[in-house]
């Protein structure tokens, strides 16, 4: 999904992660394209969220809009109408869960005092706007939606990574896994999460991983009768590959990454090229 193009003299667009992920259902995350993030609402977000997730999961109840708002990585309630350049400027993911029972006023309180005038009351005051409403008319959607997460039971599409494997892989032997987040977790190292259903009743022989200084690669085995494959040629920063492993769960796979310099702020896990940047992605 990628928000309204248009004129010439938009902003600066940005990716942004949407996460429907609660218990007693399937999870779901999705990366999206924000072409006018300043200009975009998380109403039209969570419409594309609602729609996914139905495709991927059409035996679910569905998803009613009025019952979910999106949540900040601080605990609080975005309203819908609210823009996505107020919040992506300091968080990238952002949780679809249902509405608030009551008030949240410590959360809000701290958000407050930490974003000062970008706050969540000086931005959305909860006294003048509901949390739900739906986007105008006039937000136009471009019809391309997000890389759907591989759904292992009758997938029939094969989808390979674009580079080699740095670790000598025969890549063609695995499909790609090309649902996941990641958080920059804390000064030393940096989370990624895969969710798999029930990946953790596999043998632990079936999960490996591999780790190099700027690259590394999930390899995972006989899942569904398949072979998947989760892999980065060349990530932000570099790491301590001897202090980096997989963890496995019942319904996902956790990549714990250490940085090889500490406190260095990863601004995504794939490297992107900035400005005045000669490092090559």
């Amino acid at each position: 999904w990628s928000a309204a193009r248009g004129r010439s003299d938009q902003g600066m667009p940005c990716k942004v992660y949407a996460h429907f992920d609660v218990t007693g259902r399937p999870p779901l995350a999705c990366p999206f394209e924000v072409a006018r993030p300043e200009d975009t609402q998380f109403g039209s977000m969570k419409q594309a969220l609602i729609k996914q997730y139905g495709l991927a999961f059409p035996e679910q109840p569905p998803v009613e809009y009025n019952e979910w708002c999106f949540w900040n990585q601080d605990h609080c309630p975005i309203p819908d109408r609210a823009s996505i350049a107020v919040f992506a400027w300091e968080h990238n993911d952002f949780f679809l869960r249902q509405l608030p029972a009551g008030e949240v006023g410590g959360a809000l309180a701290a958000s407050c005092e930490k974003r000062g005038e970008l706050s969540y009351y000086y931005a959305h005051n909860r006294s003048k706007q509901s949390l739900v409403s739906r986007p105008p008319a006039t937000t136009s959607v471009a019809a391309a939606v997000p890389r759907q997460p591989i759904k292992v039971a009758g997938a029939t599409e094969r989808r390979f990574n674009s580079k080699q494997s740095p670790f000598g892989t025969d890549i063609n032997s695995y499909e790609t896994i090309t649902t996941y987040t990641w958080e920059d977790h804390d000064g030393d190292t940096v989370k990624v999460l895969v969710p798999l259903d029930d990946v953790g009743k596999l043998p632990p022989s079936q999960v490996r991983s591999q780790f190099g200084t700027r690259c590394f690669e999930l390899l995972i085995e006989g899942y569904n009768g398949k072979n998947l494959r989760f892999a980065c040629h060349k990530t932000h920063g570099e790491m301590n590959p001897d202090q980096c492993k997989h963890v496995v769960r019942a319904n996902r796979v956790n990549l714990i990454i250490r940085k090889a310099k500490e406190k260095d702020i990863w601004f995504d896990l794939f490297k992107k090229r900035a400005i005045g940047d000669d490092d090559d992605p």
